[in-house]
């Protein structure tokens, strides 16, 4: 992959070419820094991948974890990475912004410098993919191949006679509009993260996992009768035969001595953090990344993305159905659509959605932080997510989130 590469000057050391880039606290030993160069730069990893033998090696150096490192793969078209300490990796778009300063605001931040490869002393980099590698283009003096016979540019002549039906096309029956209500409780201010009403309907035909709260008065009756659900269980509809599709997805992987499943690029278990071996990865389906554990003590299995607001719904361009979690009714400084949460190989993002009362983001360790809107945040493992101040939720994974189902 092609990659633009920037770094703003600092105390920590930034390694890098090509698809694998590392920004880790200075080790001050140029010995352990050019094994590093040396596993980035090398063609084929003698075990494992290329992140796992660099984590080693800082892992041995520091003796423990690094005080601060932030590590991303880019390799075969995929994106994996890592974050000790107060190293820190943030999403933005395709970009990816790592930094050992816990992800602080980038108007605050220093002017940057481009970089092709190399190592440098910076405290932050940013990461643009541009492009894969692709074959060279034929040569402009290649000759065009000659027509087949019997065709006129390429398309046969019964084609080129073939006419249409006389007459214009019959006109459509247009769907009457239904007018839109106004805003229910932002007074002259109309929230602005309702859902298209078109897009609502197609929602409310199809399948979807909802968690109501128990605070909830009467529950709006569905296709099949009243929905009588109270807010410690989930409701599970079935799909209509238009939506019926699956939402896993395949990602590469290997196996601990448990048999549990989990990235290549970490060197321990994302479930019993027991050391996994050198190994070649499978593709195999994605298994679910842990749990998102709600103040009522129930946890919402990520196998798939999750919606989190007073009127939740599947965010348009999102690639699969969600859970959706309504929040209860009172909270008037929670959004309808307030928080996505949505998996992208093995990590978990997740989304402000431009909501009224935002989203604080706490992840462990780290002094809370609020997020930006729609700005894709990686989660960690126990990272914890206020909503409004009002409701917060934490993300699990391991035994913490044993009841979601880990393999």
């Amino acid at each position: 992959m092609v990659v633009e590469t920037r770094y703003a000057a600092g105390d920590g050391v930034l390694l890098g070419a090509g698809d694998h880039w590392v920004l880790v606290a200075d080790p001050r030993d140029d010995e352990v820094l050019e094994q590093v160069w040396a596993l980035l730069t090398q063609t084929h990893p003698v075990t494992g991948s290329v992140t796992e033998e660099v984590i080693a090696v800082l892992e041995k150096a520091f003796e423990g974890d690094p005080p601060a490192l932030a590590v991303v793969d880019l390799s075969s078209g995929g994106s994996s990475s890592v974050s000790r300490g107060r190293g820190h990796v943030r999403v933005l778009g395709g970009d990816r912004i790592l930094s050992l300063d816990g992800g602080a605001d980038p108007g605050e931040l220093l002017p940057t410098r481009r970089l092709v490869a190399g190592v440098v002393a910076a405290s932050r980099a940013e990461i643009r993919p541009l492009a894969h590698r692709t074959a060279p283009a034929p040569s402009a003096a290649a000759p065009a191949p000659a027509p087949a016979p019997g065709m006129i540019d390429g398309i046969p002549e019964a084609i080129l006679a073939a006419k249409g039906p006389e007459g214009p096309p019959p006109a459509r029956p247009r769907r009457p509009v239904e007018p839109v209500r106004a805003a229910e409780d932002t007074g002259s201010l109309p929230d602005t993260t309702e859902p298209d009403p078109a897009f609502m309907e197609r929602i409310l035909q199809g399948g979807h996992t909802t968690i109501h709260p128990a605070q909830d008065a009467e529950p709006s009756p569905g296709p099949d009768g009243p929905d009588d659900h109270d807010g410690a269980t989930v409701h599970r509809p079935a799909p209509a035969p238009h939506l019926r599709h699956g939402t896993t997805e395949t990602v590469l992987a290997v196996s601990c001595p448990q048999g549990h499943l989990t990235s290549p690029s970490q060197p321990s278990c994302r479930v019993c953090r027991q050391r996994v071996a050198p190994q070649e990865p499978r593709r195999v389906d994605r298994p679910p990344l842990g749990g998102l554990r709600l103040p009522t003590g129930e946890v919402v299995p990520l196998d798939r993305g999750v919606v989190l607001g007073r009127k939740p719904a599947p965010v348009e361009g999102a690639g699969d159905w969600p859970h959706l979690v309504h929040l209860p009714s009172d909270h008037t400084f929670v959004s309808r659509m307030h928080l996505h949460i949505e998996l992208d190989g093995w990590q978990v993002l997740a989304r402000d959605l431009d909501s009224r009362g935002g989203t604080m983001l706490t992840m462990p360790g780290r002094e809370p932080e609020r997020m930006r809107a729609h700005e894709a945040y990686v989660l960690e493992p126990g990272a914890s997510l206020d909503l409004a101040e009002v409701y917060e939720v934490r993300f699990e994974s391991g035994p913490a989130a044993g009841a979601v189902g880990e393999r």
